[in-house]
């Protein structure tokens, strides 16, 4: 019985050492990041062959880790790290596009507008036409920085992106490496604490998965299943540059290759809808064409499904600003001699994008999709959110300056290009250029191609000494296809045009083709005057017009006008070919633009409104969703918090319960002490009896 108190003393010593070692780590390891709190749990030692105990075992010392809250806690750090990214990003776009009643750009468009109103009714007064000229240049201006600054935006989240997909694979590839540290560490707390510290530190930028494996070890999958680690095996994900995917079907024998030119914001789904080759003819295949995976499609202007024709290199097709066409596997330039299948698709990546990749090697496009509720795309941490406010934020946003910008330049121009200016013309020379002057227009890689219509132009001639009306007539087209006088941008190419205006007008004027663009020489002795054009094509060649460029990057008020004020055009030729003074018929239109209704060609189709109301509602929309973005980041926040918050009050160290177990260790280990000492003197007692 004695030699039982002894070792029940003995035993109790050690357990209550080892205790006092436990929470003493533990206060030293208060501040550690990652440290979760550890405690002794104490058995009772009862002996085989008798029913009294023989004192008490620790049966483990355990971290305080509640599992569940700990997957709740990586969750909500995905989504917290998302709303932070996105709020954050967002704030910086938004001051961009702040605009109050007398700043920004909104207000520079009503400055502008105002001008047009003051030339209305002051057309030969030279000081307000510099003036008017000047409000366009201004506002040019703040579209081009406007544009720049947000191209700067997009570049800076791409080196971001492609700075923390390395941190993630470095991340990752650190996980595995302390996973394969478990299996072969008898006591690996503290190999846990750093793995789990990783683990939420990787959950930061990207949503994760992590289930728990029986010999300590962990698998880590993105949130929407890619497995990212599997034991000591590391997974990486990738940035890759544009790119075009086929998925065709298993019938299909087309061996060609999509091509596309071009940048957008949006990832686009082409899928076939009709069988045929990719000549552009009448025999061609058919597509149509998805920015959100396939939920809905492109619409043309009648709000149907728009349908595409496959053509080759001089057969292009216009989606959102890219060119698609289709080539040989080796050549972008030569037609494939097989055809495509209905249902064969492709997928256009016209950006950067991410792509997690397989063991096997080949690849899985993560990169979120604005419409897309795909599970396999990245919907968490903080890469999600940079490639969230990239794409469907500030690339939405630039696509529709663009759009705005696009409307704006061509419905200024279209009006114009038909006015007069003070002073008759020699010369014009077009600001747009065509890629194949040999091609119908609608077909040439024009800029404003879409918007030609069949029709005519009418030019007045002047004799230039005297400004004598000389005639007024319209250009005709029958010398060059006979029977049709008209302009058609389906059937005539540039050197069309060219040939039908040395035609119509010989002696007067002589047409070239320089660059690209339709170059207008007068006789000697010969001004002229646009006097019609039901057409478009003196504005889609950026004749007589006020601004050229194509976009907020490069619109500009055209050079003649820039140079020579004079030559903004407020008039018109009337009937009888004469430009009346004071006439302000082309300047009262162009001032009606800012509340006429125009269309703008989106992504996913037109859409109408007024140049005015179409730019201030890009500024609400910026501003509504960044006050979206700040609602959502608080709320997140605030759960993200609670969440910790609880974390902390399981695996977290306090101070104040460490010192008091620490004193009721001591307490014990004097106890046992003692028991000792008691057993100690009993044994001397009986040691004394002889």
């Amino acid at each position: 019985m004695l030699n039982n108190l002894l070792t029940i003393g003995q035993s109790a010593l050690s357990n209550y050492q080892v205790a006092l070692n436990v929470h003493g780590g533990n206060i030293a390891n208060a501040s550690t990041t990652g440290y979760a709190r550890r405690t002794v749990n104490f058995t009772e030692d009862v002996s085989s062959s008798s029913a009294l105990g023989v004192g008490a075992d620790i049966s483990s010392i355990v971290r305080n880790l509640n599992a569940f809250l700990e997957r709740r806690c990586l969750t909500q750090s995905s989504v917290s790290s998302y709303y932070d990214t996105v709020n954050s990003n967002l704030s910086q776009v938004e001051s961009l596009f702040n605009s109050t009643s007398t700043t920004g750009i909104s207000a520079s468009l009503d400055d502008f507008m105002t001008s047009l109103d003051s030339l209305s009714a002051s057309a030969s007064n030279a000081s307000v036409r510099t003036q008017t000229v000047e409000k366009g240049s201004s506002f040019a201006e703040m579209l081009n920085t406007l544009d720049d600054s947000l191209n700067s935006i997009t570049q800076s989240l791409d080196s971001t992106i492609e700075s923390q997909v390395k941190t993630i694979n470095g991340l990752v590839k650190q996980v595995a490496s302390l996973n394969s540290s478990v299996g072969g560490s008898s006591d690996a707390s503290s190999l846990f604490d750093q793995r789990d510290e990783l683990l939420r530190e990787l959950a930061k930028y990207v949503d994760i998965q992590v289930i728990n494996q029986d010999d300590g070890q962990v698998r880590v999958l993105t949130g929407e299943g890619q497995s990212l680690v599997d034991g000591a095996s590391a997974y990486s994900l990738q940035v890759e540059g544009p790119k075009t995917v086929a998925a065709l079907s298993a019938d299909s024998g087309f061996d060609g290759k999509l091509y596309f030119d071009g940048t957008s914001s949006n990832e686009m789904t082409v899928s076939f809808i009709s069988d045929g080759d990719t000549s552009g003819g009448a025999g061609a295949a058919t597509f149509k064409v998805s920015l959100d995976g396939g939920k809905t499609w492109v619409k043309d202007d009648n709000g149907d499904e728009k349908v595409f024709t496959a053509g080759d290199a001089n057969h292009k097709q216009t989606v959102d600003g890219v060119d698609l066409w289709f080539g040989t596997a080796t050549d972008s330039a030569t037609a494939p001699s097989t055809s495509i299948s209905a249902g064969d698709k492709f997928t256009v990546m016209a950006k950067n994008g991410v792509y997690w990749l397989t063991a096997s090697g080949g690849e899985v496009n993560v990169t979120p999709q604005a419409g897309n509720d795909s599970s396999s795309r990245l919907s968490g941490g903080s890469l999600a959110g940079l490639l969230t406010v990239r794409d469907e934020y500030a690339g939405q946003y630039q696509e529709k300056l663009d759009a705005f910008t696009e409307s704006f330049i061509w419905n200024m121009n279209r009006l114009h290009s038909q006015g007069a200016g003070l002073t008759n013309m020699s010369q014009a020379l077009g600001d747009y250029a065509v890629d194949n002057q040999t091609l119908p227009l609608s077909n040439s890689g024009l800029s404003f191609a879409s918007r030609l219509e069949s029709g005519n132009i009418s030019l007045a001639f002047y004799d230039a000494d005297t400004g004598a009306n000389i005639s007024v007539s319209a250009l005709d087209f029958s010398s060059v296809t006979p029977g049709t006088s008209n302009f058609d941008p389906s059937m005539h190419s540039l050197e069309d045009v060219r040939d039908a205006f040395n035609a119509s007008y010989s002696g007067k004027l002589t047409a070239s083709i320089q660059n690209g663009k339709l170059s207008l020489q007068a006789a000697d002795g010969v001004e002229f005057q646009f006097a019609e054009d039901t057409s478009g094509l003196l504005a889609g060649l950026g004749i007589n017009t006020l601004f050229s460029g194509t976009d907020a990057g490069n619109v500009a008020v055209s050079a003649a006008v820039s140079n020579d004020p004079s030559r903004l055009c407020a008039g018109h030729v009337n009937g009888a070919g004469e430009v009346n003074i004071g006439d302000n018929q082309t300047a009262l239109a162009m001032a009606a633009l800012s509340d006429t209704s125009v269309s703008f060609m989106e992504a996913g189709g037109s859409t109408k409104s007024s140049l005015a109301n179409y730019l201030s509602s890009l500024c609400a929309k910026v501003g509504t969703d960044t006050a979206a973005a700040s609602t959502q980041q608080t709320y997140a926040a605030t759960l993200n918090d609670d969440l910790n918050t609880q974390r902390e009050s399981v695996s977290g160290v306090s101070l104040d319960e460490e010192l008091t177990r620490v004193m009721q260790y001591q307490q014990y280990y004097q106890a046992a002490a003692k028991l000792i000492q008691t057993a100690s003197d009993m044994f001397d007692v009986v040691m004394s009896l002889k």
